[in-house]
């Protein structure tokens, strides 16, 4: 029987002799592994992201027409006076007006688009976090997202012309870009003037002592309504990014995997076959086919691992550079996930341990001693 330490000793020798095969190993592993962190930061940054605003305010139902469930697909179109009804319903101990939609106008010579949202006189409407300038817009003022300032260059001071209303730029903030578009917040009063929505509500938004109660009422006398608890609402608005974005992400995150694995089973393979020889002494001195395997996982585990450092090394700080260049790249990973691609990558390391298998156990002891 043959000591551990010797195996490892003899699959660290085989690894780091020929440094530029290690180097590109190394590297092969370290760019499966930034890619796969750079796609999970980039699915759990928008995952997250896209309901960072919609979870800053304070609401128990939101409440649309009949068929629509976030703010992304169809539009609600509510009366004014829904509001009175709805504050007579049981339960009901506030109602707030949301005015928005998406909206297009001309900016430095092309479209732009965003997300027009009158903010409530009570503020319960508001920017996830200000960056820069005022919290709150005054009347011919609005609030403008980060990402959206950085891709059109603009600053506070500066001017809008949104479908002949002239907003000035007074607060700058984060939490509310959604991929196509971001968030802004100005006046009811003024986005109302923007969007020609004079006579009618896109939602409704109650604070309720009892929220099932006002649910089930609201379904019960306006069957034209929808009442939408708070965490289905931002379930459903997220929805766009699972729908669009994971098949994407996933189908990456296999291609990261074939390649990570492909490069260090061919590494560890090529390496047994020029060692053919050596592998035959110890196989003649009495090594088993299992040890001689165990040289070959030890040696992918080694390979992975350098790679799984270097790549958590490189992935934020890609990440950032990234941001950078593209504002709407928006990168968050957590201890879950940077565990989650460690398994991953120890797991792809043993698959390609498994590529020389065949190779280690057709060696002849035998051939060692011919010539």
């Amino acid at each position: 029987m043959y000591h551990t330490d010797m195996i490892v000793l003899i699959a660290f020798k085989n690894l780091f002799k020929e440094k530029g095969r290690l180097l590109i190993t190394i590297s092969g592993v370290t760019f499966s592994v930034v890619l796969i962190l750079l796609l999970l930061g980039l699915y759990q940054g928008w995952s997250t992201q896209i309901t960072k605003f919609l979870g800053g305010i304070e609401a128990d139902l939101w409440v649309g027409s009949n068929g629509s469930s976030d703010l992304s697909h169809g539009i609600s179109i509510l009366p004014k006076d829904t509001g009175a009804q709805l504050e007579d319903v049981a339960g009901t101990d506030k109602v707030v007006p949301f005015v928005g939609r998406q909206i297009s106008f001309s900016l430095n010579g092309g479209d732009s688009h965003v997300y027009l949202i009158g903010q409530d006189e009570d503020k319960i409407i508001h920017p996830y976090t200000i960056v820069e300038g005022k919290s709150s817009p005054d009347k011919g003022e609005i609030i403008i997202d980060q990402t959206f300032a950085r891709k059109e260059n603009l600053n506070i001071d500066d001017k809008l012309d949104i479908q002949g209303v002239e907003l000035r730029i007074a607060g700058i903030s984060k939490g509310g870009n959604l991929l196509a578009y971001t968030y802004a917040i100005a006046t009811t009063e003024d986005v109302r003037d923007a969007l020609k929505a004079n006579d009618y509500t896109n939602y409704f938004i109650i604070k309720s002592s009892d929220p099932e109660l006002t649910e089930k009422e609201i379904k019960d006398k306006y069957p034209n309504l929808q009442a939408i608890p708070k965490d289905n609402f931002i379930n459903n608005n997220s929805v766009i990014i699972k729908d669009s974005f994971l098949p994407i992400i996933a189908v990456l995150l296999l291609v990261a995997l074939v390649i990570g694995t492909a490069i260090i089973g061919l590494t560890i393979y090529t390496s047994v076959v020029e060692k053919s020889r050596e592998y035959g002494v110890l196989k003649a001195i009495g090594y088993t086919n299992y040890q001689l395997f165990g040289i070959a996982v030890i040696q992918s585990f080694m390979a992975g691992l350098l790679g799984l450092i270097v790549g958590n090394i490189l992935a934020p700080i890609i990440a950032q550079i990234a941001y950078e260049f593209v504002g709407g790249f928006i990168y968050e990973n957590g201890y879950s996930q940077i565990i989650g691609v460690a398994v991953t990558v120890m797991l792809m390391s043993i698959l390609a341990s498994f590529i020389p298998l065949k190779r280690i156990l057709s060696i002849d002891p035998a051939e060692v001693f011919k010539a």
